[in-house]
C-alpha cells in the first residue's frame, strides 16, 4: 500500500490539495492497498489459472503467510470488503467537501471506479 500511498499523495499534492486533503488521500490509499493486497491473497486460494492468467495456489506452496492463512478465507473476505467500503465512503466524502468549497460539482467517477476495480478485480 505504500506504493498506492505515494502515487496517491503525489497526484493530490500536484493538484493542490491541503494538508487535510492530502490525509484523506493518505488513507483511502491506504485502505485500497491492503484491500488489494486481501483479494490478492484470496484469489491465490479462490481462483484458477485460467481466470487469474498466473499459478495460483504459489503462497501456500512457498508456505507464505498471508492474510487467508492468518485469519481465514470468510473472515479474509469480510475485512477486504469493509476496508474498501471505508475507502470508498472517504474519498466520496472528501469530493463532496471540496465540491462545496468551490461550490461546483466534482468529477471524480474515474478514480471511484478505478478504486472500485482494483479492490473487487477477480484476475
Amino acid at each position: 500500500s505504500a506504493l498506492l500511498e505515494s502515487a496517491m499523495v503525489v497526484g493530490a499534492v500536484l493538484a493542490g490539495a491541503d494538508e487535510n486533503q492530502q490525509r484523506v488521500i493518505e488513507s483511502v490509499a491506504g485502505l485500497v492497498g491492503l484491500a488489494f493486497q486481501i483479494q490478492d491473497d484470496i484469489l491465490d486460494v479462490t481462483s484458477s489459472l485460467e481466470v487469474l492468467g498466473k499459478q495460483v495456489g504459489s503462497d501456500e506452496k512457498n508456505n507464505k503467510t498471508t492474510y487467508v492463512t492468518l485469519k481465514g478465507l470468510e473472515t479474509a473476505s469480510t475485512e477486504q470488503k469493509e476496508l474498501s467500503n471505508r475507502a470508498i465512503e472517504r474519498l466520496e466524502g472528501l469530493q463532496k467537501d471540496i465540491a462545496a468549497q468551490k461550490n461546483t460539482a466534482l468529477q471524480g467517477d474515474f478514480l471511484l471506479a478505478l478504486i472500485r476495480s482494483l479492490i473487487t478485480r477477480v484476475k
